[in-house]
């Protein structure tokens, strides 16, 4: 049981975890990382990183869709019911 003093109003990251701040803030940017990741492979949406290999190998000298653009396609693809190809 952690207990603390009771004139403190918030604990800080070194009374619960020995880290500092910036250390904390690295950890939680980690965890989002790690979630977003794993609920774009939980709806079955491919990765970006993925996309912009394929895209610089098959489609030279155009320029990528922006990551939210790609996200907003995929979804609309997998979601729309017409079952919408591939790009190539």
């Amino acid at each position: 049981m952690l207990l603390r003093n009771v004139r403190k109003s918030v604990l800080s990251c070194r009374e619960v975890t020995g880290a500092t701040v910036e250390e904390c803030f690295a950890c939680a940017r980690d965890a989002a990382k790690q979630l977003r990741m794993g609920w774009l492979r939980a709806i079955g949406a491919p990765d970006y990183k993925a996309y912009l290999i394929h895209h610089a190998r098959r489609h030279p000298g155009t320029a990528p869709m922006a990551e939210r653009e790609y996200v907003n396609m995929f979804i609309e693809r997998r979601f729309d019911g017409r079952n919408a190809g591939r790009c190539c």
